[in-house]
């Protein structure tokens, strides 16, 4: 590299860096001339402008190690004359400059920030504070990626690379395959070159690095660990797993209520059961006075109609033969068929009255009709429905 390259790096970059602090400059002067009557508070107080700032701050210290860096090679490159004197206190000065420009443009977005949550906020950022930001973040990325390109010139790397590009295709090394760059292996015959000096019984132990997959999966659990934190705990913009939870059994309340009433009419002789809700007593209760009373007694006892309270029962007393006895009826002995009248969820409701009432043992009973009849597996509940009704009755 010979010394006008040299000194035409080193002019480009002092140019570069200068033109960056002085559009630092002209955007905090504008910034300032065209939020003066804003409403201000201290912008220390929002989380997003701390953030940006930070970045800020960080990419200018970036950029200042990347000025002495350049600033170094060309020492190391150029002769000692009063020209690269020159240049590098410029570079110092351009670079305080920058420091300078960020500082204030920073003090400048801390008197104009609005707390007021407008359309045009961000999470109580001024808009126009916002993407200023914005702006200088992008322009330091700029500056940083032109500061390494230059940086890598005068240190010569592109030039290493090159000769060592060359050299492997003098070589005719052999490309590792994808699979082995991301298992960062190394072939047999060459593990002599990673074999270290422990010895444990005769075994010796490689360096073997670490597989770059490996590497890259845990980097990306951390990034996604800090997202997460974010979203879940932090801004809470998403639900833990309590709230979904909470949310799914609500939806599901919801759903079931909505079936029921339009299930509520699909039972038959074929799929009822015994309904122990007070609800549904207390309705089939009304049905059976209104209905059934005339002839089975107020209290079951039996009538006209037979004792609806004992062991013994003409067509038997399971809740589906029960049903079925409503729904069709008798009439040779008397019973009419109810299914014009009543409606299914209306027999089903009688039906688990009339179980309900079982071994009430009322006064007055009616004689015993019919064949005896156990209730094979009766459940507790049943039970329980049974002097839930009992006192319904009485």
């Amino acid at each position: 590299m010979d010394t006008a390259f040299r000194n035409t790096s080193a002019k480009k970059t002092k140019r570069l860096v200068l033109s960056f602090a002085l559009l630092l400059l002209s955007i905090s002067a504008f910034a300032q001339e065209s939020t003066a009557k804003a409403a201000t508070s201290s912008a220390f107080s929002n989380p997003l402008f701390l953030t940006l700032l930070s970045i800020i701050i960080l990419l200018v210290i970036v950029i200042i190690v990347f000025a002495d860096v350049i600033k170094a090679a060309a020492q190391n490159k150029v002769e000692q004359d009063k020209k690269k004197k020159e240049n590098s206190n410029g570079l110092k000065c351009v670079v305080a400059l920058i420091v300078f420009g960020v500082s204030a443009n920073s003090v400048k977005a801390q008197e104009v920030v609005s707390v007021s949550h407008s359309a045009n906020s961000y999470m109580g950022l001024n808009s126009f504070t916002f993407y200023l930001m914005l702006i200088i973040i992008a322009f330091e990325v700029f500056i940083i990626w032109m500061l390494y390109k230059m940086s890598m010139d005068l240190l010569g790397v592109e030039e290493r690379r090159a000769k060592k590009a060359e050299e492997k295709a003098k070589m005719a090394i052999k490309e590792p395959s994808i699979i082995e760059k991301l298992n960062a292996s190394v072939a047999i015959e060459k593990e002599e070159e990673i074999m270290t000096d422990h010895v444990y019984d005769g075994i010796r132990e490689l360096d073997n690095n670490l597989p770059p997959w490996w590497k890259y999966g845990f980097y990306l659990t951390i990034v996604w660990s800090v997202i997460y934190m974010v979203h879940y705990h932090i801004s809470n913009t998403g639900k833990l797993q309590t709230a979904e939870y909470e949310d799914q059994l609500l939806q599901a309340k919801i759903q079931m209520d909505e079936y029921r009433k339009k299930a509520a009419n699909l039972v038959d002789e074929n799929n009822a059961t015994t309904l122990i809700d007070d609800a549904s007593l207390i309705s089939g209760k009304n049905l059976f006075m209104d209905n059934c009373a005339a002839c089975h007694g107020r209290a079951g006892e039996g009538g006209v109609g037979p004792n609806l309270t004992d062991d013994y029962w003409l067509h038997s007393g399971g809740i589906k033969d029960i049903f079925k006895t409503i729904k069709y009826g008798y009439p040779e002995k008397g019973m009419k068929a109810w299914q014009q009248d009543l409606g299914a969820k209306q027999i089903h409701e009688v039906s688990s009255y009339i179980k309900s009432i079982y071994g009430t043992n009322p006064p007055n009973a009616k004689e015993k009709q019919g064949d005896l009849y156990k209730e094979s597996g009766s459940s507790d509940s049943t039970k329980i429905a049974a002097g839930d009704s009992a006192q319904i009755v009485k």
